[in-house]
């Protein structure tokens, strides 16, 4: 098939209807100046920006410009502005609870199903289990064993609500020795979702007993012997069937948001 010609008369290749580029506004300009400052760690949290009259000079800028600039900010949470307030606008670093209240506005809106954030948890997870084992460091042991520590404590105290809240942080931790930082974000940013879901599910399905959740430490206790021999892909079965049924006990079929607005 012959190609089409795209040049013009003069050589220049013609890349169709023309677009007239966006300009940045000046106010724009000045929020992403202070949010990359933000970002890279120059400004920490608590920090106070300098007072309004010293940035307008530093920028070169009005004060309708310079707040317009702070409203971006504020709304990306990147500052927490005073009114009437002498400190003026102080900075809030990025934070995944943030990002996480968001993801579960998307997730319902789409009609995400609850058996699909499993799937998601059990992929992460999986792969965080084998590389794991390949590096047990003691640390990394001593920190798991830590965790199914203060489940015992809970379970014994009979502290329900709290003991399925460890369950899940158990979950974040694993994948936070795992060493993967983004594979962490994402587990940071499902966490209040899962813990939420985890606590709908149990209350429909209150059959679970203390002997329950006896055996969950005990599944945990065997996860982490495993990745201590280094034996990943047993660790990996071990985990996948614990995941599984675990999820079998409180059976769900329907979507995020039936379940977390039924």
């Amino acid at each position: 098939m012959a190609k089409k010609d795209l040049s013009s008369g003069n050589g220049m290749i013609d890349l169709g209807q023309s677009e007239e580029l966006r300009v940045p506004k000046t106010a724009e300009i000045v929020a992403d100046r202070i949010r990359k400052r933000i970002i890279a760690g120059e400004l920490a949290e608590g920090d106070s920006l300098p007072p309004e009259g010293q940035l307008m000079e530093q920028f070169g800028i009005s004060r309708p410009t310079l707040r317009e600039a702070f409203r971006i900010l504020e709304t990306e949470r990147l500052i927490a502005v005073s009114r009437g307030s002498r400190t003026g606008a102080r900075v809030s670093p990025p934070q995944v609870s943030s990002v996480s209240r968001y993801a579960s506005y998307v997730l319902q809106s789409k009609g995400v199903r609850v058996p699909d954030i499993f799937e998601a948890r059990l992929a992460i997870e999986l792969f965080v289990v084998r590389r794991l084992s390949r590096d047990a460091s003691k640390a990394r042991i001593a920190r798991l064993r830590g965790e199914t520590n203060r489940l015992e404590a809970l379970n014994a105290a009979g502290e329900t609500r709290a003991f399925i809240v460890g369950l899940t942080e158990f979950h974040q931790v694993l994948v936070e020795v795992g060493g993967n930082e983004t594979l962490l974000f994402v587990m940071q940013m499902l966490q209040n979702l899962m813990q939420e879901v985890h606590l709908r599910l149990l209350t429909r399905h209150r059959e679970d007993s203390a002997g329950d959740a006896r055996k969950a430490v005990k599944s945990l206790d065997r996860l982490i012997d495993l990745i201590e021999a280094g034996d990943a892909e047993e660790a990996a079965r071990h985990w996948r069937l614990h995941l599984i049924n675990a999820n079998k006990k409180v059976p769900y079929e329907g979507t995020l948001l039936d379940l977390l607005n039924g």
